[in-house]
Parts: C-alpha cells; structure tokens; sequence
C-alpha cells in the first residue's frame, strides 16, 4: 500500500499536495481560494465556506471519491462568531442523518484573509 499524491486539475498548483491517498483513505484539505487563480474568495464566512466545501468536492471527485465518503473533518476558523454561519452552509453539504464526524478550532490562520479552512479524511467509493 503506497502513498500517492492525487486530485482535481488545477491552474494554479501550491507546493503542498492537494491530496494524499493511501489505500482506501485520502486525506486532504479546503481553503477557500480560487484553484485558477490562488486567490481568496469572499468576504463573509459564508461565502468562504461555499468556496472551501467545493473545492473539497472537487479535490474528491478527482481523487474518485465524493463527499458522501467523507468521515471526518476539522474545521479551523478564525473567530467564535463565525461558527454558526459556518455550520449554515457546511451542513448542507451532508445528509442530516449523515454527517461526517467533525471538530471547530478556533485558530489565528496563515492567510489574515481567510477566516476558514478545512482538514478531511476520506475514502474510496465503495465498490
């Protein structure tokens, strides 16, 4: 079982791999900017959470897999009074009765532009 370096096309590449798959499992991360242009996307937390769980799904389907194979994330964001608008658009995402395993840090990020970013850990469509 090797490691493998995978995901969706983008024009604009960061030096960190987009996704890490190792067997079954991709581990991988969403940040919301732009994948052709590497800027940030929007100005509200909501807007910024839309942007980061689409590019998730896109990093997924790349890699084979969909949002529905999603088991765990870590939400950081960058200040409590973000939270609820943060969970308005995240849960849409996800089945009610199906919602991955999560956790929400409050964290200072490395871009002052972003005020979330998130950490996923998924798996291969079944067979």
């Amino acid at each position: 079982m090797g490691r493998k370096i995978v995901g969706a096309p983008r024009k604009k590449p960061t030096k960190n791999a987009q996704a890490v798959r190792i067997g079954n499992l991709i581990y991988t991360q969403g940040i919301p900017v732009n994948f052709d242009t590497g800027e940030v996307v929007g100005k509200s937390i909501r807007e910024q959470t839309k942007q980061t769980m689409e590019n998730i799904r896109a990093t997924l389907e790349g890699c084979g897999s969909s949002m529905d194979n999603i088991d765990k994330c870590t939400a950081f964001i960058s200040g409590r009074d973000l939270v609820a608008g943060m969970n308005e658009v995240y849960y849409t995402y996800f089945p009610a009765d199906s919602t991955p395993a999560r956790v929400c840090v409050i964290a200072e990020l490395v871009n002052p532009q972003m005020m979330v970013e998130i950490e996923v850990y998924a798996h291969l469509k079944d067979e």
